[in-house]
C-alpha cells in the first residue's frame, strides 16, 4: 500500500475484507503451518520498519491509539516521504524477524508433537 485512501475508499475496501475473510483465514492458517519464504520475511520487515517510523511521526502513538481518521491520513502522507528510510530500516529488522519465524516454526512444531494423537 504505497499510496493514502481516501474514507471513501477505505470504507470500500472494509467491505471488501468483510465479505473475503473466511477465505483469507482459511489461506493465512495454510500459510503458517509452512516456514515463511524470503518474501514475506521481506515484507514483514517492511511492515515493522513503518510501524516503527509512524510511531515517530504520531509522537509515540500507534495507528490503532490515532482516533482522528484525517490525523492517521496526514501521518500516512508523511510516511510516504520515507521510503528510503523505510527501506534500510526493514533490512536492519530481518535478522530479527527470521529469529522470530524460526521460534515461532519451532514452537508450533513442539506443540503438534506433543499434542495426543486423535483416536
Amino acid at each position: 500500500m504505497n499510496e493514502v485512501w481516501s474514507l471513501q475508499r477505505r470504507r470500500k475496501q472494509g467491505q471488501m475484507m468483510r465479505r473475503k475473510a473466511k477465505v483469507i483465514a482459511r489461506i493465512r492458517k495454510r500459510k503458517l503451518a509452512k516456514f515463511a519464504d524470503g518474501p514475506t520475511l521481506k515484507k514483514r520487515a517492511q511492515k515493522a520498519a513503518r510501524a516503527i517510523l509512524f510511531k515517530k511521526l504520531a509522537a509515540g502513538k500507534t495507528k490503532g491509539e490515532i482516533e482522528s481518521k484525517q490525523m492517521l491520513m496526514s501521518i500516512e502522507k508523511r510516511l510516504e516521504k520515507h521510503t528510503a528510510k523505510i527501506n534500510k530500516l526493514a533490512i536492519k529488522i530481518l535478522p530479527k524477524i527470521k529469529k522470530k519465524e524460526a521460534e515461532r516454526f519451532k514452537q508450533m512444531k513442539g506443540q503438534s508433537a506433543n499434542a495426543p494423537p486423535n483416536s
